[in-house]
Formats: C-alpha cells, sequence, structure tokens
C-alpha cells in the first residue's frame, strides 16, 4: 500500500478520532461546553488537498454529519474520496468534566484509532492529536488538529512514514 493510501487512511482516523462511544453522563458537562459541541451538529462538506513531499497535489472531498448523540455528546459520521480510494469514520465528541477537558474518540474503516484532546478558547474548540502507529510495520508519526473555530470546522493532518522519511500533508476546509 502506498505512503498516500496510508496516510489517507490516517486522515480518516482524524475524522473518526471526533467520533466513538465515549461514556460520560448530562451531569458530568456544562450546558456551555455541550452546546458548543451541538452548535457545530449538521451537513458539513469539504475539498481540500493532499500533498506529497515529492511536491505532487491530489483533491480530496469529504462530507461529514455531525449529529446530536445521547449524554451530552455529539456523534459524527464521515467519508472522504480521492484518487484511488476513499475512507469513513464515525465517533464522538464530548467535554469529560472529570478531566476538564473534551476528548473525541474514533473508528474507522482502517485499523487506526485513537483519542483527541480538544481545549477550549471562548467558542473555539481545537482537538490534537499527536501518535505512532504501527500498521502493516510500517511506523508512522501523525499529527492531527480538527478545528472548531468562528463556525467553521476544518482538519489539518501530516502523516510521516518514519521508516522511509516520506510525508504527506493535508488540509480540508468545511462549510456547512
Amino acid at each position: 500500500m502506498t505512503l498516500i493510501n496510508k496516510s489517507i487512511r490516517h486522515l480518516l482516523f482524524a475524522f473518526a478520532f471526533i467520533s466513538s462511544a465515549l461514556l460520560i453522563t448530562p451531569s458530568l458537562a456544562s450546558n456551555d461546553d455541550v452546546s458548543l459541541l451541538q452548535s457545530y451538529i449538521g451537513t458539513w462538506k469539504g475539498l481540500g488537498e493532499i500533498t506529497r513531499d515529492n511536491g505532487d497535489v491530489e483533491s480530496v472531498k469529504c462530507k461529514v454529519n455531525i449529529i446530536q448523540s445521547n449524554q451530552g455528546r455529539v456523534g459524527y459520521k464521515g467519508r472522504c474520496a480521492f484518487a484511488g480510494g476513499n475512507f469513513s469514520i464515525a465517533g464522538t465528541m464530548a467535554y469529560i468534566a472529570e478531566k476538564e477537558r473534551f476528548e473525541a474518540v474514533m473508528s474507522t474503516s482502517t485499523s487506526f484509532s485513537g483519542v483527541a484532546i480538544g481545549k477550549r478558547d471562548g467558542d473555539n474548540l481545537v482537538f490534537k492529536l499527536s501518535d505512532k502507529n504501527a500498521d502493516t510495520g510500517d511506523s508512522f508519526k501523525i499529527d492531527s488538529n480538527i478545528s472548531l473555530i468562528d463556525g467553521e470546522l476544518s482538519i489539518a493532518f501530516t502523516a510521516e512514514n518514519i521508516t522511509t522519511g516520506r510525508m504527506i500533508k493535508v488540509a480540508v476546509p468545511f462549510s456547512q
């Protein structure tokens, strides 16, 4: 599998980490935190670019549905398509009061999974994930940001194959 396909799968991970099931009761999250997450409910479409380390650029088209979930959570499902492939994600976002932070968990159509930590700044929320993945014997360094800023959603993602040093960058702005 090529670096671009693996990295795109990891982009799906980035979308997906916003999803999986978090066990949280409504009493653990403040109304402001839940309201902030709920303000992003809707259908989001994005068209972005994948940039390889050799300078090649490829388009990626994504769609994410953010929906009301139960117990103070917001769920999402998404799909991205690019030349030669696609991937899907699903998960949830929530505020975990006992940890005093937002968390996003995901599942993907790939084997990559994890938890992203969210930080609030006023009405803005940014989830960050830095991780290494030993997928099919290759190690990847993943840096991902999912931003909910000024009522807009965007994803920025970098994946580096530690074995080969090859890298890709993905940026997808979304609109409703």
